[in-house]
């Protein structure tokens, strides 16, 4: 993310934040300097240390990583799912992939942005589906401050 001030204003560059940025139906506040935009606030959030430390015990815990599958191979968290979502994806056959998820279990969804877009829209579609809205949370700054913490990263692909 780059910042550039020309005439007084501020403008920010989100490069490859930019899907995350864009939400159709969402909502959008001006925010404080220095502040985070979070999508979807009513969804639960999980700080990226209590993750690690259920995976670490191995807890009862489903991890469902939202990326496309290119990225998915490229890295993910230990023992996560692909669902991949996108924005226009077809809400009949993203339901497919989640239907078969364990209703009794905690489940942990993350995207690669800090705002949660992606995981945040899965989150409200698996409430949507019957999951208790309590066991469904999202992966607190995704899967980038994942990274930066040093937790656990299965890296299988390099891009080409």
């Amino acid at each position: 993310m780059r910042t550039m001030t020309a005439k007084g204003l501020a403008i920010v560059m989100l490069g490859a934040a930019l899907p995350c940025w864009i939400s159709p139906g969402g909502s959008a506040a001006r925010a404080e300097s220095g502040s985070r935009i979070i999508a979807h606030p009513e969804v639960p959030r999980i700080p990226a240390r209590e993750l690690a430390g259920l995976l670490e015990r191995k807890a009862d815990v489903v991890v469902i990583d939202t990326q496309a599958a290119e990225n998915y191979r490229m890295w993910h968290i230990p023992t996560a799912v692909n669902v991949p979502y996108s924005v226009g994806d077809d809400p009949t056959e993203h339901e497919l992939l989640l239907v078969d998820l364990p209703m009794d279990r905690l489940i942990v969804v993350y995207c690669l942005c800090e705002e949660g877009s992606d995981s945040a829209r899965v989150a409200l579609g698996l409430r949507q589906l019957g999951f208790d809205p309590a066991r469904v949370k999202v992966l607190e700054g995704g899967l980038v401050k994942w990274d930066e913490a040093g937790y656990p990263i299965v890296r299988t692909e390099t891009p080409e």
